[in-house]
């Protein structure tokens, strides 16, 4: 996208009516929900996807609604990770979601008082987990019928860009490995246990990991949990 065309930013989404009250999140799965809204799409990243879903919100003050539905992203918890970012907003240091349990809450393409319009704009719908597309539309339609009318301010618009190399954290994250015997590790971003993996993964925000020594009937493991 270019200029002030709307949506601003481009992503995995379908346009409705620009000038509906209602916009709907689907997380990991895209699937079609029948009725009117001004647009639909997935988000599947804690960071830059919801970086996405604010900056095209904010520009376009006629949505007032963000039904979040469909199942959480595994690892990233993108959903509430956005739950959290319009209950607490982001540490205005860090520019970490507060409170958020995602792998790599962080948003840095968009300035805070772009994340404070979008939880000033918006009223958020909690549908996690739910994928029936009638009971969404019907919650879609049942907002559009109390439609506050468009937010006072003019639209915001944010170029998108990635954070300068002088505010960026780089680091090496691998997964720990609990039975080496059997080839068992966990991830520390995800905190899932699973075959072990040699590759490394590189993140702009390397999530702080202390480990913990248990004992157990097969031996001694190693727990990875966030500080």
């Amino acid at each position: 996208m270019s200029g002030n065309a709307w949506p601003h930013v481009p992503g995995d989404f379908e346009v409705g009516d620009p000038s509906g009250s209602v916009a709907i999140c689907t997380l990991g799965k895209k699937f079609p929900v029948p009725g009117s809204y001004a647009i639909i799409g997935t988000c599947k990243t804690e960071n830059i996807g919801i970086e996405r879903v604010i900056i095209n919100i904010i520009s376009n003050p006629s949505i007032r609604f963000l039904i979040l539905s469909g199942p959480e992203v595994p690892g990233h918890l993108t959903g509430s990770s956005m739950k959290s970012l319009y209950e607490n907003g982001v540490d205005p240091d860090t520019r970490k979601i507060i409170d958020a349990p995602g792998a790599i809450p962080y948003i840095e393409n968009v300035p805070l008082e772009g994340v404070e319009r979008f939880r000033n704009q918006i009223e958020f719908v909690d549908m996690m987990n739910i994928s029936r597309a009638e009971e969404i539309a019907a919650m879609a339609a049942e907002l559009h019928a109390r439609n506050p009318g468009s937010f006072s301010g003019d639209p915001m618009f944010v170029d998108f860009r990635r954070a300068s190399s002088s505010t960026q954290r780089m680091g090496i994250g691998g997964s720990i490995t609990l039975l080496p015997e059997f080839g068992v590790s966990l991830s520390p971003f995800s905190f899932l246990v699973g075959p072990q993996e040699t590759s490394a993964v590189l993140t702009a925000h390397p999530t702080s990991i202390g480990i913990e020594v248990q004992s157990s009937e097969s031996g001694t493991i190693l727990i990875g949990k966030e500080i």
